[in-house]
């Protein structure tokens, strides 16, 4: 699909995420009581989440679990609007060959798009330490000669270590530190199952691959550091873009701080993507996001910027 079209189609996702639920409503009517009433009469007593198919705005039959990706089987896409500029960013930046690594790629939305848009000549790599989630993963990507799925969590050393698991609506906080969520009302009518799961660093897994990528995406919930710290030699001799979802120091103290610093140092650069798509400026990315009052974002951060309106980086 012409990248032209994907963002008109985009465009269109965001005009049905930020509707009325009125809309959105009478734009899927079927999928939205079915899924509402699944999550308040079903998934309430039961807490087991249920396995359905949709179709995502880029064309892909997509597996995906209710209720915690509601928004991509109403709509196509993730919904919140910094995961609708990083689709954007994506589509503006990768281009074919490139090579992708996915660090915490739940059930491969992200994955599935950058798949399409680095081609066949491309080649995407996802991780995900979740057991029940890589099996939807798994089942997302098994058709895709470029894109190779792992049941591993990415950290700053080799060998087993605890991971946490929460029942299917909060399966987004699916992680190996869940110290950030300690506060939050939730944790205590939903905790985790506690599990052991596998890790490598990057830099290890790279080498033995023979992979150079061009773009690292990550999204591992408060691991950050020690993936960014896994791959240090690899970030010391090239330049990859590196995109990591960070979190406000209200929730998440200076986890967050700390990879940024550590990226910086090697040379990196934090941007803002805007509503275009395209890269912004932003100084100190903790300053940014208490300055717009931010609790979540997607920050990139890149060696070499050429034209910052234009996505080439």
């Amino acid at each position: 699909m012409p990248k032209s079209e994907l963002i008109k189609k985009l465009d269109a996702l965001e005009r049905v995420a930020t509707a009325s639920r009125l809309h959105r409503l009478l734009t899927r009517p079927f999928r939205y009581v079915h899924a509402i009433l699944f999550r308040e009469l079903v998934y309430a007593k039961t807490k087991q989440g249920k396995e359905v198919v949709c179709r995502t705005f880029f064309g892909q039959d997509m597996h995906v679990l209710l209720p915690s990706s509601t928004d991509i089987y109403l709509t196509g896409g993730k919904t919140h609007e910094s995961e609708i500029r990083l689709a954007r960013f994506l589509i503006h930046c990768l281009k074919k060959g490139d090579i992708l690594v996915d660090a915490g790629a739940h059930y491969g939305y992200f994955t599935l798009l950058a798949a399409q848009l680095v081609g066949q000549s491309g080649k995407v790599v996802a991780f995900e330490g979740s057991a029940t989630t890589f099996k939807v993963l798994q089942k997302n990507t098994a058709s895709f000669k470029s894109i190779t799925a792992h049941h591993l969590a990415l950290s700053d050393t080799d060998g087993e270590l605890v991971f946490y698991e929460f029942p299917n609506q909060y399966a987004e906080y699916n992680a190996l530190d869940i110290q950030q969520f300690r506060q939050d009302a939730w944790i205590g009518e939903n905790p985790p199952r506690e599990y052991r799961v596998q890790a490598v660093s990057l830099d290890g897994y790279l080498e033995k691959a023979n992979l150079s990528p061009t773009v690292i995406k990550i999204d591992v919930e408060g691991a950050e550091y020690q993936v960014i710290q896994g791959m240090g030699h690899f970030l010391e001799k090239a330049s990859p873009v590196v995109i990591m979802e960070y979190l406000s120091g209200k929730r998440s103290g200076d986890t967050y701080l700390r990879a940024e610093q550590l990226l910086t140092s090697l040379g990196y650069t934090p941007f803002a993507i805007d509503r275009s798509g395209a890269l912004q400026p932003m100084g100190s990315a903790a300053e940014y996001m208490s300055r717009k009052g931010l609790e979540s974002d997607n920050i990139v951060f890149c060696k070499h910027v050429v034209i910052l309106r234009g996505n080439e980086v």
